[in-house]
């Protein structure tokens, strides 16, 4: 198997760049034949797997976290090339979602940690090297061990995403936050400002055509998901399937500080879809338009504003996933 790994050095713990030579040499065991590669700037993991596509490569790995993988999806999508990951980023929303070993960010001395740390402006003890160890090698046996699919994904104006596209309110925070606390506190780094920013909580009037459907609705966000879980956290997504062919619209109305800690826990608990100021829909093509424009994220990364349109790639990119993967997430037939 001819593969190609794309580590991104500043995308999580230094001490990964170390252990990815035991990745290389377990892979090799398996007859496959890795070259690895290193990211220096933006966008540049999405070149580097164009250019191993068209070097014959059959795999290509992304060795980061939610932005490596979209960096890497991006080249491979409607190619034979599949998509691999060793989620050692500071979000690792894609392989939480697959069961894909990942750094917990919940263990102390990972995230948790590492967010008291910088709070603090100390360095956190890392965790033994055995454990970076053995997650990076349990990760790089489901690309051995496990199925390959083809999944969907959204394309705005050229640029794709796998995960999710967040629409205002969310959006308005990732783009807000300085990239060193995002590599810092993962996933953490948006929980603060987000509480923070609640009383901000504003609507706008946005106006939606879905497949034809024409939806208006006062709202401070609208989340559009492949994946159930978002940011590796909570499950906006509910009902989503990363194959059938259509993304799902989670669209929260209202404003104010008390009604968005009332949806937050709602969504918390799985009991957002019952919320009458929360409405839901699956379709292939999105239009959305608003009363003044909002920001727009790909997979985290802050993208384009609002007006702009999302249409549904069905089954265009190949990826890796264990064989252990909630069958929820699929609609059958899913492997091959």
């Amino acid at each position: 198997m001819q593969a190609e790994l794309i580590y991104n050095p500043s995308g999580g713990q230094v001490v990964i760049r170390h252990e990815l030579d035991n990745v290389v040499a377990f892979l090799e065991r398996y007859g496959w034949s890795v070259t690895l590669r290193e990211t220096s700037r933006p966008l540049q993991a999405t070149e580097l797997a164009r250019h191993a596509a068209n070097r014959g490569a059959r795999v290509v790995i992304a060795a980061g976290g939610d932005g490596t993988v979209n960096e890497v999806a991006n080249a491979l999508v409607n190619t034979h090339v599949a998509l691999g990951v060793l989620p050692v980023g500071t979000t690792n929303s894609w392989a939480l979602q697959m069961g894909i070993p990942a750094l917990n960010p919940l263990l102390p001395g990972t995230q948790a940690v590492k967010m008291i740390a910088a709070l603090e402006e100390r360095v956190a003890r890392p965790l033994p090297l055995n454990y970076y160890r053995k997650v990076l090698l349990d990760a790089a046996r489901v690309l051995v061990e496990g199925h390959t699919i083809a999944v969907d994904v959204g394309e705005v104006s050229g640029r794709y995403f796998l995960m999710w596209a967040g629409i205002g309110f969310d959006a308005a925070i990732a783009r807000s936050i300085p990239l060193k606390e995002k590599r810092a506190l993962g996933s953490w780094a948006y929980v603060l400002p987000a509480i923070e920013s609640a009383s901000r909580f504003y609507s706008t009037d946005v106006w939606l055509n879905l497949d034809g459907k024409k939806v208006k609705v006062s709202t401070p966000f609208i989340v559009v998901s492949n994946i159930q879980l978002y940011g590796g956290m909570i499950a906006i997504g509910a009902k989503a399937r990363v194959n059938d062919g259509k993304l799902d619209v989670c669209i929260f109305k209202g404003g104010g500080f008390f009604t968005f800690a009332q949806q937050a826990m709602k969504v918390f608990t799985h009991r957002h879809l019952e919320d009458p100021k929360v409405e839901y829909y699956q379709c292939r093509e999105i239009a959305v338009e608003s009363a003044h424009s909002l920001p727009v994220h790909l997979d985290g990364e802050p993208f384009t504003e609002t007006p702009f349109a999302i249409h549904t790639v069905h089954s265009s990119l190949k990826v890796i996933v264990p064989k252990t993967a909630p069958a929820n997430l699929f609609s059958p037939p899913a492997c091959s």
